[in-house]
């Protein structure tokens, strides 16, 4: 059965949403007195979805992560019960749990979309990753279940992420007249190389991600990768504008750059202990000039190239030795998988190398520090002379954007490969993140750059930064789904 799209519905703008995502905005645990307590919810995208609530009615379905999470997972968790704000947990059997987010989403689906294989060594698919794939197929459909459920109120899908590929297309069975949106967060994998995936996952995740009305991403880059992938599909046509049918339906596929919070990230910022941590930095930094970067520690931020480009720039340019620092803020990432944790002490080890090579007794050339501490990287942010971004790939990068609003006179390095370079190019330095060379030659350009120079960049990223809010960011996409569903003329 196939959605009418004459049917009756309210402009996705007022009607109520439901979002899907692994993890969700708020999770709990228990205090040393049992109680349950929460706590605002880690990651990325996270961050870039907080502004969706502020909508009333507004229902947030999300893995179960803690014991906390489970034990409130029966009847949901009201957020704001004035505004009808609420969480739902999707239990997920914790076997199952393991095949699907740490086995198939991180090693395997993670590793296709930011290219990070090496293809003549890994992967090689077996027995076990099917019994993996089973897993993601199970986890997936326990959350189109979920969302099923959630269907008497003719909701608005924003189903989050390649974690949930599959759902909309489950989704949809379920509930064949259901508004869906599916939005990925990271790169999407170009047809060859999405290739080096088993047939029947490839083709799956595909259509899976089809059966949404709206199909979104970072940048343009991704929606041609997915359309290319997707024309080779039997029973697909691609169509003008981005659109593509499914037999008689007809869905979009668009570039919706997500955006961040310039007053949440402000306000954090007017914290007290924010700006205590921006005061022992800057004593700590002294006069010299300060190179910064945040990230997760993993391997598609592409920080070992990140360090042997900064011991690159030092050595081409000894006057600068002594005069600059780099403050390298890392949170923990997937420590679990052995690919994470192979990276992150190959990056440490070289750290240790540069340091004890280049550091005098009166400077050293890195500081690294490790720990989830958004203030702290925020604090960070008011004072970088030189902001490095040189991710690998990525699907838009938020570091990029959220520097900018704190610091209007830093510069920018930025990956050419990252979602944030369509929207901040002008204003940045922009390197290929695989040649150090390059990336050194910014470094040097950066922190060389005459001051007024980095301060117009600096208002030019924070305008351009600015210009874009999540509020927008969700209309676009609700706009593209009244338009997709409105019948032929």
């Amino acid at each position: 059965m196939q959605p009418d799209a004459t049917q009756a519905f309210p402009s996705a703008m007022e009607s109520t949403i439901v979002v899907a995502s692994n993890r969700g905005p708020v999770s709990f645990d228990r205090d040393r007195s049992g109680e349950l307590i929460s706590q605002r919810g880690a990651g990325g995208l996270v961050t870039a979805l907080s502004g969706v609530f502020f909508r009333d009615d507004t229902t947030w379905v999300a893995a179960a992560m803690t014991e906390g999470d489970r034990a409130v997972a029966v009847e949901g968790y009201e957020i704001d019960p004035d505004s009808h704000q609420r969480v739902r947990f999707v239990v997920i059997p914790p076997e199952r749990y393991e095949a699907y987010y740490n086995q198939m989403a991180n090693r395997i689906l993670w590793f296709v979309h930011h290219y990070l294989w090496d293809t003549a060594r890994t992967p090689t698919f077996d027995e076990h990753t099917e019994a993996t794939w089973q897993g993601f197929v199970e986890a997936n459909r326990a959350f189109a279940l979920a969302l099923a459920e959630e269907g008497d109120r003719d909701p608005v899908y924003l189903i989050q992420d390649y974690h949930l590929s599959l759902v909309p297309a489950m989704l949809r069975e379920l509930r064949p007249d259901a508004r869906i949106v599916h939005f990925t967060h990271t790169p999407f994998a170009g047809a060859t190389y999405l290739r080096i995936l088993p047939a029947h996952m490839r083709d799956a995740i595909l259509r899976g991600m089809a059966g949404a009305d709206v199909v979104g991403f970072q940048a343009r880059t991704w929606v041609e990768s997915f359309l290319l992938s997707v024309r080779d599909l039997p029973g697909f046509r691609v169509l003008r504008g981005g659109r593509f049918a499914v037999g008689d339906r007809i869905a979009t596929a668009r570039a919706f750059p997500v955006a961040v919070s310039a007053h949440s990230i402000r306000e954090t910022a007017a914290k007290p202990e924010t700006k205590r941590v921006r005061r022992e930095l800057k004593a700590w930094k002294g006069a010299a000039r300060l190179l910064l970067r945040v990230d997760r520690l993993e391997p598609s931020k592409n920080i070992l190239r990140g360090f042997l480009a900064y011991e690159l720039f030092l050595r081409s340019n000894p006057s600068w030795q002594g005069r600059v620092k780099f403050l390298a803020l890392f949170s923990p990432s997937r420590e679990a998988l052995p690919e994470y944790q192979a990276y992150g002490d190959d990056c440490l080890a070289e750290v240790e190398r540069i340091n004890k090579e280049l550091a005098t007794e009166a400077w050293q050339p890195i500081e690294v520090r490790i720990q989830e501490d958004y203030g702290y990287a925020v604090g960070a942010y008011g004072l970088y002379d030189a902001l490095l971004v040189n991710p690998v790939y990525d699907g838009m990068n938020l570091v990029a954007m959220e520097g900018p609003l704190v610091n209007r006179h830093g510069a920018l390095i930025l990956s050419r490969n990252a979602g944030a370079y369509g929207r901040l190019r002008k204003h940045a330095l922009t390197v290929n993140p695989f040649d150090i060379r390059e990336t050194a030659d910014a470094i040097r350009d950066a922190l060389d750059m005459p001051e007024e120079d980095r301060k117009r960049r600096g208002r030019g990223l924070s305008r351009t930064v600015q210009a874009h809010t999540p509020p927008l960011w969700l209309a676009s996409q609700l706009e593209a789904l009244d338009q997709v569903r409105l019948p032929p003329d």
